[in-house]
């Protein structure tokens, strides 16, 4: 709506157990993904330290500051 891009980060319980809160995600965002991707170096560590964690919101949030942190355009 607003021409701007988002990146959401769900806890992995919830991404797996409310599949309509993510389908509304993806229609809103651009990118929905599960907390421990393995898409930043925080989701990386934790899953090679606890390959069957199910996640948490601390490490969802610790996801999303990465991703902006590492990325110039985020405001």
């Amino acid at each position: 709506m607003f021409g701007m891009e988002c990146t959401v980060y769900m806890v992995r319980v919830s991404y797996d157990q409310k599949p309509y809160r993510r389908m509304l995600m993806h229609v809103w965002a651009r990118r929905c993904s599960r907390a421990r991707a393995s898409r930043t170096n925080s989701g990386r560590a934790v899953l090679a330290a606890h390959p069957d964690s199910f996640g948490s919101l601390g490490i969802a949030i610790s996801e999303a500051v990465e991703d902006a942190a590492t990325h110039g355009d985020t405001n």
